[in-house]
């Protein structure tokens, strides 16, 4: 079998040095193959960084307008037909091709269903294409029942056509950091002791401001002994948030943004943590529930959308609106040891059911179905 990546997203993220989800699902999809001996073959929509071996498909804005315009397949698509069994686009990047079988990857529709919470030039132009791209792939595979439910509904797609293949987890986060390391890393961010830990891009659907908000309402000795770690890259809709993380960085030793960390940094800072708080407003997935429960590390997060999915019934799932829901969710892991003893046995429990490994083999099972 001959399988065909879109790399695109992949590329771009190397070439920056930040990989996003879509980033580490490729890559963790094209090494899955690998072991599986899967002949890939990668292409390459006009990223800023292409490697040996990759097929450039040229720019894909044009072509996809084309397409959407004509029905006619991607200009670049006898490049793609002549090289491959199958196409996989793991990173929304869908090419309506001549021969070849499509499978797309769709994590979330977030842009559709929020997209007040998305920013970009075009937004409505460009979720019009996505819609129409996305019926010329023969299969979707999506990360979540959750997420399949709602691509059929405002897509308009048979549930037949949706396969739901949940992500796995990095199993360097399984690996114990020595006390050592954690002292070093903790030095260098200037941390000490135990603290809550929220992880994510700075954007509206993280839902940050949230969790400060709960965080200031707990009683002034829990602050001053957990306070809060807040990791995350400037993301988008997000300068008053940036301003009043600066204000409160210098203002209260208790609110630390750490900014963007480095993979290595971010292992020894979960692991050190007293509880991640994952309050999101939206999800396909969650994969930093994994990611806590790997580090042995309690969770609270939302009881809505595909999160109380992952999280089972291994975390304590609150209301993301109410900042009193979160505040007494974080309370409750500093004063009772019993619950935290409780959360570390059923998160590890819970990741049972998730790896990389089974992610690529159900995925090599839909190529062969539709092969």
């Amino acid at each position: 079998m001959r399988v065909g990546l879109s790399t695109t997203t992949l590329s771009s993220g190397k070439h920056s040095g930040q990989l996003d989800g879509i980033g580490v699902y490729t890559q963790q999809i094209f090494q899955g193959l690998q072991l599986k001996d899967i002949n890939i073959q990668s292409f390459n929509f006009a990223s800023k960084s292409r490697g040996d071996g990759v097929i450039d498909l040229g720019a894909f804005a044009p072509q996809l307008l084309l397409s959407a315009a004509t029905t006619y397949p991607l200009i670049s698509s006898s490049k793609v037909d002549q090289n491959v069994d199958i196409f996989h686009a793991t990173d929304h990047f869908i090419p309506k091709l001549k021969k070849t079988p499509v499978v797309a990857t769709i994590m979330d529709i977030i842009p559709l269903a929020h997209p007040e919470w998305v920013t970009g030039k075009h937004r409505k132009l460009k979720n019009l294409l996505f819609k129409k791209s996305v019926h010329w792939a023969e299969n979707i595979i999506t990360i979540s029942e959750f997420s399949a439910d709602k691509i059929s509904e405002q897509l308009d797609i048979p549930r037949a056509r949706i396969s739901v293949v949940p992500l796995g987890i990095d199993e360097q986060y399984k690996v114990n950091v020595s006390e050592e390391t954690k002292k070093a890393v903790l030095a260098r961010y200037q941390l000490s002791g135990k603290y809550f830990l929220c992880i994510g891009t700075l954007q509206p659907r993280k839902n940050i401001e949230r969790v400060i908000n709960a965080f200031l309402q707990l009683p002034v000795a829990i602050q001053e002994h957990y306070p809060l770690v807040i990791i995350g890259r400037h993301g988008w809709k997000c300068d008053d948030l940036v301003a009043r993380l600066l204000q409160l960085s210098q203002s209260k030793q208790s609110i630390r943004w750490l900014n963007y960390v480095p993979s290595a940094d971010k292992y020894a800072l979960l692991q050190a943590s007293q509880a991640l708080v994952f309050a999101s407003l939206y999800e396909g997935f969650g994969l930093p529930i994994l990611e806590a429960f790997a580090s042995n590390v309690p969770v609270i997060t939302s009881n809505i959308t595909a999160m109380p999915e992952v999280a089972g019934d291994a975390a304590v799932l609150v209301d993301p609106y109410s900042e009193r829901e979160i505040s007494e969710a974080m309370l409750n892991l500093v004063s009772d040891p019993g619950l935290v003893e409780t959360l570390q046995i059923k998160g590890k429990e819970r990741l049972v059911g998730f790896s990389w490994t089974k992610t690529a083999e159900q995925t090599i099972n839909i190529y062969n179905n539709l092969i």
